[in-house]
């Protein structure tokens, strides 16, 4: 599933798990959420920002957790 990231006019849409990155120049990376929070979070180094990466961490466990749940049959 693609969901959007970026804000205004740079919005782009991604996997959780796997595209691209505002703060890669090589191309796709694994988690480009939490890569580009993090990003952020250094350069701002504000409790807000911080808070940014946990929720980024967060959509990705939950997504890895309901894709487990669905293999294992027991979330359709």
């Amino acid at each position: 599933m693609a969901f959007p990231v970026g804000h205004g006019t740079s919005i782009r849409y991604c996997s959780e798990i796997y595209g691209p990155s505002r703060h890669n120049d090589y191309g796709s990376k694994s988690f480009p959420g939490v890569d580009d929070a993090i990003e952020v979070a250094k350069k701002l180094n504000t409790a807000e920002s911080w808070k940014s990466v946990q929720h980024e961490v967060w959509r990705v466990s939950r997504v890895i957790r309901h894709a487990s749940l669905v293999l294992h049959g027991r979330l359709t």
